[in-house]
């Protein structure tokens, strides 16, 4: 796209294949049945995912005339057992570390006009696309297709990404795979369609473990280095190479083979999806060793380079915007932004063409999934330099509609924003001007609105955000009603127990404790009808007082007495008497059984039992480790009751001591060093003589782990 007349693509989305014979036919006797489509797939012990990845295709094997061939390289004879359940075509296979080999194998038996292949750890989420495809006749138009992996990045499916594979083709008499490892058909005929249909993946996540990288590293290795020996200018091998390297971490030796790469790509007329891959990736490779100018450097070289496609161009834009702002290169930086918007839009004016360029996790897919990132380092750029007015630009070009793009990103714009903080009434403005329905910029015309003084206006932003609250976000919206004096409840009917608690805990960490029962007391009005959440708020921010050191004895029983009724009240109403009569049953949260103990304890106390007080705050310490420093502080108050040295005071004191340092140490090595400060000011007063008290007390000082 450098001049936007004519639209670019790769000869191939992996790799270079010219269309021969496109019309040509496996020959078939005439009484044999006519097969649509071949499935393909290869079979090793997978047993977790094998029968979710074969009943994917059963609604292609009951709706098309089609085969599926299993490819068996295992040795679970179980597995086995389970591939032949669903079809009569199960070839073994002895594994020779050459994927090309065992998948050619089904090749072999294929009998269909097409043939499609996956791998046994991934399912199809839907494949109705794939029997409309062939039903409608529209596979006449086409010599093979696309669909999309989708590489998930963490066990519970929240992060992923999504990849277009060519693993789709009309089947000729020359199909075949290629490369032992990272294996491609070939040919791969055009055109291409995409097509929208997915599979599930986990298995980078199982393959994740460094000792596994590194066995597959150098079975890889060996078998890539075998093919350079026999074709040294093989970009598709070098290309191969560069990406082992980067996966553990050799970055150096990355560059090496993905420059050999592009300097053989280069000697061919066209442009190969391989070629894509390493423009792209050079940079960032660049990069990853911190020589942020050598990465802009290049990025711009193949900027200007004719060999550059579109598809690779937005991507590189997207690459210079991050390292300029990195480098405090913001006007070149806002210049690469806009490039990347342009481009981008012509990539969405002509998204079939721009679909078919490509090569793995670089295409038309993650050029657009770069917007959010691209557009907010843009964002800083023009801050920087006080662009106002490119500002609210930058914001209008953001995917706001995508919400599980921008989802991620919030907090990014929160930084900005509070980076900015002089800039306020500018960003706010800017928000206010845009014209969507995004909660999170629903939340920030609200504060436009309470920034301007216009009260009634923020309490319509305010109701419309609480119906669909970005998550983290509603501690902010609580703070607004404390403000404005809202109703929470359109935001609390909206809001689970989980996302309540999280709430909770930024709230009690945001709101300064001699602002504490001020802010509780303006917001327990508004909470009417919810009285559990308002006790989860009052309990968090009562487990904050009572972190707090040298509290007045009198003033510090009073918050203990409080916020054990505060817990039990609450229990009250979500468990029976029975459980509640216990504090050792282990079917009650922790924080109801310490808030037992703490009744019990303040009983003994109004008894003058203080020596049976001292073995209950050993429990509680052990149930309930939060309230460390509190306990740390009752036990400061029982040590001032007990005034004569036969009292119970020696055995227990020791160990409750050894207890505290236990406590003391875990704050230490999570950092909480006010609490840390809080509790070891009173175990001085009561061990004045303990010599690690005191070396404690140095290390906390000096905030030393």
């Amino acid at each position: 796209m450098r001049g936007g007349a004519s639209f670019q693509r790769s000869s191939s989305f992996f790799i270079h294949c010219r269309i021969r014979n496109k019309n040509v036919r496996l020959k078939r006797s005439p009484d044999i049945m006519n097969i649509q489509l071949t499935i393909s797939l290869l079979v090793s012990d997978r047993m977790d995912t094998l029968e979710r990845c074969l009943n994917s295709l059963k609604p292609l094997l009951r709706e098309l005339d089609s085969e599926l061939i299993l490819i068996f390289t295992g040795k679970d004879d179980r597995v086995l057992e389970i591939a032949r359940q669903y079809t009569p075509h199960v070839v073994s296979f002895e594994w020779c570390d050459d994927f090309a080999k065992a998948r050619n194998a089904g090749i072999e038996e294929a009998r269909g006009e097409w043939f499609l292949y996956l791998d046994d750890d991934e399912w199809f989420e839907d494949t109705a696309e794939i029997i409309r495809f062939f039903k409608s006749g529209e596979y006449k138009r086409y010599q093979s297709a696309l669909y999309v992996v989708r590489n998930y990045t963490d066990w519970e499916g929240k992060g992923y990404i999504d990849s277009d594979v060519g693993r789709m083709c009309r089947l000729l008499p020359e199909t075949k795979f290629i490369f032992p490892i990272h294996e491609n058909l070939d040919p791969f005929p055009q055109p291409h369609k995409k097509l929208q249909c997915f599979v599930h993946h986990f298995g980078y996540l199982r393959k994740a473990g460094q000792e596994k990288k590194a066995s597959k590293f150098d079975r890889n290795m060996k078998l890539l280095l075998e093919r350079l020996e026999e074709e040294p200018d093989s970009a598709q091998c070098l290309m191969q190479l560069a990406m082992e390297h980067e996966v553990i971490g050799q970055y150096e030796k990355a560059i090496e083979y993905c420059e050999r790469g592009l300097a053989a790509a280069a000697k061919r007329k066209d442009i190969y999806g391989t070629e894509v891959w390493m423009q792209c990736m050079l940079p960032r490779l660049i990069a990853r060793t911190g020589d942020r100018k050598r990465a802009r450097e290049t990025a711009e070289r193949y900027l200007k380079s004719s060999r550059t496609l579109e598809v690779a161009y937005t991507h590189q834009c997207a690459s210079l915007v991050e390292y300029c702002y990195e480098l405090d290169e913001y006007q070149k930086g806002l210049k690469y932004v806009q490039e990347y918007h342009r481009k981008l839009t012509f990539l969405d004016r002509h998204a079939e063409a721009a679909a078919l360029q490509g090569c793995g996790d670089i295409n038309y897919d993650s050029a657009r999934g770069l917007a959010a990132v691209t557009y907010v380092q843009g964002l800083a750029c023009a801050a920087e330099l006080g662009n106002a007015s490119l500002t609210a630009q930058i914001l209008s070009w953001m995917p706001w509609e995508n919400s599980v793009q921008m989802a991620r990103h919030y907090t990014h714009l929160e930084t900005w924003k509070a980076k900015y903080k002089n800039r306020e009434k500018g960003i706010l403005g800017a928000y206010a001007r845009l014209k969507t329905d995004n909660a999170y910029v629903t939340l920030q015309k609200a504060f436009a609105e309470e920034h301007a003084g216009h009260t009634a206006a923020v309490e319509g932003f305010w109701k419309a955000c609480a119906k669909d609250c970005p998550p983290g976000f509603e501690w902010q919206l609580v703070q607004m009603a404390v403000r404005n004096r809202i109703s929470m409840k359109p935001l609390l009917e909206h809001t689970t127990r989980e996302n309540w608690c999280g709430c909770v805990d930024v709230l009690a960490t945001a709101t300064p404790i001699c602002d504490m029962e001020q802010f509780y007391q303006d917001l327990l009005p508004l909470m009417e009808g919810y009285s559990i959440y308002a006790g989860m708020l009052e309990q968090a921010f009562l487990e904050k007082q009572l972190s707090r050191g040298l509290l007045e004895t009198s003033y510090f029983m009073q918050l203990m007495r409080r916020y054990s009724e505060s817990v039990l009240r609450d229990a009250r109403l979500l468990y029976c008497e029975e459980a509640l009569r216990d504090a050792d049953f282990y079917g009650l949260p922790s924080k109801v059984r310490f808030a037992l103990k703490t009744d019990q304890i303040i009983r003994l106390i109004g008894q003058g039992d203080f020596a049976g007080s001292i073995r209950l705050v050993k429990e509680g310490l052990s149930i309930y480790p939060q309230m460390s420093a509190a306990v740390g502080n009752l036990t400061n108050y029982l040590a001032d009751q007990i005034r004569t040295p036969p009292q119970v005071v020696s055995e227990e004191f020791v160990q409750l001591g050894a207890q505290v340092k236990q406590a003391l140490k875990t704050l230490m090595e999570q950092g909480q060093w006010s609490e840390a400060y809080g509790v070891v000011g009173r175990f001085v007063a009561i061990l004045p003589d303990d010599l690690e008290v005191l070396r404690l007390k140095q290390r906390i000082l000096r905030q030393e782990r």
